[in-house]
């Protein structure tokens, strides 16, 4: 039974730069308000405008063209990656779809801002604070945590030998190397 195709991995890429785009200009027309942080729920989710000159998190690394060249090694890579991951592996592609998306996103502000990235949302609970963040931020995240998963996944299923066919009996079942154990009919062993 073929399982519903969601779209394309790679419309992730697109779809985070362009949900994070959005939210970025929605912010920027309405700093007045976001002037004091403005609660979403209470005081654990707040919207407050930030602009960020640092890396993730607020980390001052290196200047505003370091981070630019970082970044477009970074979505050059993601690129790369993304072509070579298997289409099988459909978890993996969506992560680095997403952590490509949100590269860019930030990207964006970097080139076009002064190397200034917009964050915006606030978690935390009273003066104990999440750092700001945005939603190319997310995509990173998200898409990292998803591409561990997936590769702590791929990492635990049973291996099988090119040409072999999968065992009947479920994932529980794994098959060993395919090498041999040394014995007399195996003509490397050396009898001293």
């Amino acid at each position: 039974m073929k399982r519903p195709s969601l779209g394309a991995p790679w419309l992730l890429a697109p779809l985070v730069l362009v949900v994070d785009f959005a939210a970025k200009r929605l912010v920027l027309a309405n700093i007045d308000r976001l002037a004091r942080p403005v609660e979403i729920l209470g005081d654990v989710a707040r919207f407050a405008y930030v602009r960020n000159p640092g890396a993730a998190m607020g980390l001052p690394l290196g200047g505003r063209g370091f981070l630019i060249g970082v970044s477009l090694i970074a979505a050059a890579v993601l690129a790369a990656l993304y072509r070579r991951t298997a289409p099988r592996h459909r978890l993996r592609r969506c992560a680095l779809a997403a952590i490509m998306g949100g590269a860019l996103g930030n990207l964006v502000d970097r080139v076009f801002y002064g190397g200034l990235v917009v964050d915006f949302i606030d978690l935390g609970i009273g003066a104990h604070r999440f750092y700001t963040f945005n939603v190319a931020d997310m995509g990173v995240t998200l898409g990292g945590a998803a591409l561990f998963l997936s590769l702590w996944r791929e990492d635990r299923a049973p291996r099988v030998a090119p040409g072999v066919p999968a065992p009947a009996g479920g994932p529980d079942v794994i098959i060993a190397d395919a090498d041999p154990a040394p014995g007399s009919s195996d003509p490397g062993r050396r009898d001293d």
